[in-house]
């Protein structure tokens, strides 16, 4: 039986690669009788300039892929536009044939999630006034099909709103007083839900930002599909004199838990000054899980441009993996095109949900 092994933690699926045909999946018996089993490893890549543009049209030539430290084989690539932006950068082929490899999927829509990590410290009260406009108006402008849930986290991990549609009404929600004090009815929710796995327990626990993004995930494993977690934050981890930021016994479940849930993490750093600690932890949650940091107290504008453009579109590849490969491992991943900047989720610490 042909399998595809889905990114870090994510369930064994029948291979869609098999050139979509409907005997794809079915065991093929060799001249001695028995089955050949041939995995494949499946995880997005976003391609993007320098200012954040998709980088489209490319095929399973162009990128060059190392697990393990190990080159290994492209099988196909997959475009997946979010945007209707996205979708017209490139045209399908004119007699409906792409070369091989490559496959122009259908504009999907997103599922996002908002959290906010809020603080009454001077130079993080500041961010968070400045940076609540920019994400009102970050919902107000999604896909009409795209659905968004809020969370915050202080002392506690809350579930402000499931899921939905209704954009204008949970940016309504997303002002300076509302986050922090939370007095709004959440609009109507749009399926698929969070909140039907979601942990009320474990979010009334979670004393740490990395536990709450341990729960957060837990609660997006269960839904299919790729998710986007935008993170409004002002640190992760912990500072000890003379040490290196460490960021918890929970770091390592807390990302496996993200990658499980197919979800990257773009962290917005709210805090008002040019360096400190703490993004050490922001940059390394977004590294790990093929998301990206951001700064935002001098240029807020820009990146949220940049976020909007960066997530409008990725690209999933089929991988044959190394024989024997053993967890955890390494993807690295780059393309030949100049100046392109590549974003893949690192950690694949098992290969289960």
């Amino acid at each position: 039986m042909i399998i595809a092994e889905n990114r870090l933690g994510t369930s064994m699926l029948v291979a869609w690669m098999a050139v979509a045909s409907s005997t794809a999946a079915q065991e093929t018996p060799t001249p001695f009788g028995t089955v050949v089993e041939v995995k494949r490893i499946l995880t997005e890549v976003r391609v993007v300039n320098d200012s954040g543009l998709p980088i489209a049209g490319l095929g399973p030539e162009d990128f060059r892929v190392k697990i393990g430290g190990r080159r290994v084989k492209v099988e196909s690539v997959s475009w997946i536009p979010t945007t209707t932006e996205a979708a017209e950068m490139i045209a399908p082929p004119r007699d409906g044939v792409m070369p091989s490899g490559a496959i122009l999927a259908e504009p999907e829509p997103r599922l996002i999630v908002v959290l906010f990590q809020t603080d009454i410290n001077l130079y993080r009260i500041k961010g968070l006034v400045r940076m609540a406009p920019q994400a009102a108006d970050f919902v107000r402008n999604l896909a009409p099909t795209d659905r968004v849930a809020f969370l915050t986290f202080e002392s506690h991990l809350e579930l402000r709103s499931d899921f939905t549609v209704d954009h204008e009404a949970l940016a309504e929600m997303i002002t300076t007083t509302e986050i922090l004090g939370g007095t709004i009815d959440p609009p109507r929710p749009s399926p698929p839900l969070l909140g039907e796995y979601f942990n009320a327990d474990q979010a009334r626990r979670a004393a740490t930002l990395t536990r709450a993004l341990e729960v957060v995930a837990q609660s997006l494993i269960p839904i299919p599909g790729p998710k986007t977690l935008v993170l409004f934050g002002w640190g992760l981890g912990r500072y000890n004199p003379g040490h290196p930021i460490t960021t918890g016994g929970r770091y390592n479940s807390a990302v496996a838990a993200l990658a499980a849930a197919r979800t990257s993490v773009f962290s917005l750093d709210i805090t008002t000054a040019d360096y400190h600690t703490l993004e050490i932890g922001l940059r390394k949650v977004s590294h790990d899980t093929g998301g990206i940091y951001f700064k935002t107290h001098l240029f807020p504008d820009g990146a949220m441009n940049k976020l909007v453009r960066v997530i409008s579109s990725y690209y999933e590849l089929a991988i044959v993996p190394p024989p024997k490969l053993k967890y955890p491992y390494r993807i690295d991943v780059t393309v030949k095109r100049p100046g392109a900047r590549v974003y893949v989720r690192q950690n694949h610490a098992t290969g289960r949900r």
